[in-house]
């Protein structure tokens, strides 16, 4: 009568074991981190939105905020936003003087270091008390191929929203992009790249905190997520899916978790 198992019985176990493992832990693990970032995600939406509306009742109206002047999103966030905030620190001096908290690079979707000093002045990072990065920018601004610059895009329109975002005045479309956030939702943590912990979220004259792109066009949000893109829309390709990835469709999501 047979009492255990062979040598070669066990091995073949171990190599099944083994094969089943390889093809569910990435599986598991890419489940798992991207359920963690949405998550995140959506806890920065939502203290945002509570943080614009505080201030506005404080404040008032997004229109009545000094948008003008040297300095204007400094201004706005410490003496607007940031109040309405559980902020653990603040960034302040030049880049180079920054805690390693604050100072780190971005990646984009393609995996390219990013200059984000260009668009989010180094004094404007903070850091909430869970560890959340946020900064903030008044003028989007981004740079042509030959140094120009190009203008906002009317409401509406398919492409994509770039430039210097104009000052918001009292009776101006209530979407008008007034102002950008830009989320780490793990802080200095990695991976650092656009679409994968690192998001936008832009600021309307509404007073809402939306997904940047979240009141453009579909094709506005996918040529903004993906491949060679910005990455700038992949909070609102997420919303816009459902908080669901596809990797295989026609406009496949640019990251892995």
């Amino acid at each position: 009568m047979k009492k255990g198992f062979t040598l070669v019985e066990v091995l073949a176990t171990l190599g099944i074991i083994g094969v089943i493992a390889a093809m569910t832990i990435p599986a598991m693990l890419h489940l798992t981190a991207k359920n963690a970032t949405i998550e995140q995600l959506k806890k920065a939406s939502a203290t945002l939105n509570k943080a614009v509306y505080n201030s506005v009742v404080v404040n008032g109206n997004i229109f009545s905020w000094t948008w003008r002047g040297e300095d204007a999103s400094l201004k706005i966030l410490q003496n607007v936003i940031m109040p309405s905030l559980n902020v653990g620190f603040m960034c302040s001096g030049d880049v180079e003087g920054l805690s390693k908290h604050c100072r780190y690079t971005v990646k984009d979707v393609d995996g390219k270091e990013m200059d984000i000093a260009k668009d989010f002045n180094s004094k404007t990072r903070f850091l909430l008390n869970d560890g959340m990065l946020i900064a903030f920018t008044n003028k989007f601004a981004e740079s042509e191929e030959d140094g120009s610059q190009t203008n906002p895009t009317p409401p509406g329109d398919t492409q994509p929203v770039i430039g210097q975002i104009d000052d918001c005045t009292f009776g101006e479309d209530p979407k008008k992009l007034c102002g950008v956030f830009m989320v780490d939702v793990n802080g200095s943590q990695k991976p650092n790249v656009v679409g994968r912990d690192v998001f936008f979220f832009g600021l309307y004259l509404s007073g809402s905190v939306l997904p940047y792109g979240a009141n453009e066009s579909e094709e506005f949000v996918n040529e903004n997520c993906s491949k060679g893109s910005n990455g700038r829309t992949c909070a609102a390709k997420l919303v816009n899916g459902g908080w669901e990835v596809c990797y295989n469709c026609k406009n496949p999501y640019p990251v892995w978790f």
